[in-house]
């Protein structure tokens, strides 16, 4: 079982790497022997994070993930370095609270672009590396309000309910070609950018942990955890899921 979990020297690309779950998943993986691509729009983060796991192999590389293109030189940097892909984790996000009514059309495509066109440009542009490796497994990061409503989550809500759904597709097509595909839904993780909010009064942070079952936020290594045992060889009948990550608050 625990040799299941080891990644010997297996790339593995995690968008929005330098913060956040995102970086918590590069130390995950580190620790667990992948070698590790770090891509995100700001390098001076990406960097941080690759000095945390310098005793492994690393590929620093900056991405907009809403812009195809950028997108597609990743993959080409991807390629280069490493000639195939083990486990894509589609992590890079934003959030946007706002009513329908109060959201303009900027923010709606700002929020569907950075949450869900990005798992199509990246997961499109990767697929021809994931085919080339043995065993290759996608994991995309939705949210508990992609499968349960909250107030002003119009346009987070419906990208991330789009990424579950983009997911159960993306299993139904390349489960046959051996790439199996699967979403984490977490809910509220305590995040530099959540003590943020915090911190301006945007958000309550008791408040928001009295709404799960075990009355506190997760740490972002619970998420990253969960996420490193999807792509793992230990998971290899688990395909095509939903995984709640939320100590219980969608089944209150």
């Amino acid at each position: 079982m625990l040799e299941k979990l080891r990644f010997d020297g297996a790339p593995v690309l995690i968008t929005g790497a330098g913060t956040g779950i995102g970086k918590a998943c590069c130390l995950t993986f580190a620790e667990l022997g992948a070698s590790v691509i770090l891509a995100g729009r700001d390098e001076a983060p990406l960097r941080e994070t690759a000095k945390l796991i310098a005793k492994v192999d690393t590929l620093v590389h900056t991405c907009d993930v809403t812009d195809e293109a950028q997108v597609g030189r990743l993959a080409d940097a991807v390629q280069a370095r490493f000639g195939h892909l083990k486990t894509l984790v589609n992590n890079a996000g934003d959030n946007f609270r706002a009513k329908l009514h109060e959201t303009t059309a900027a923010d709606w495509r700002r929020i569907i672009a950075v949450d869900l066109d990005s798992v199509f440009y990246c997961t499109k542009a990767c697929l021809p590396l994931l085919m080339a490796a043995k065993g290759a497994s996608i994991v995309n990061n939705a949210s508990l309000y992609g499968v349960v409503g909250q107030s002003a989550m119009a346009p987070y809500a419906a990208a991330k309910g789009g990424v579950v759904n983009l997911t159960r597709q993306m299993a139904v097509d390349y489960g046959p070609d051996g790439i199996r595909v699967n979403v984490v839904c977490p809910g509220p993780v305590l995040t530099d950018r959540l003590k943020g909010y915090a911190e301006r009064g945007i958000t309550d942070l008791k408040k928001l942990a009295a709404l799960t079952l075990l009355n506190r936020l997760a740490e972002p290594h619970e998420i990253a955890d969960v996420i490193a045992f999807l792509v793992s060889d230990a998971a290899s009948y688990i395909h095509g899921a939903t995984i709640m990550i939320d100590a219980g608050h969608s089944a209150r």
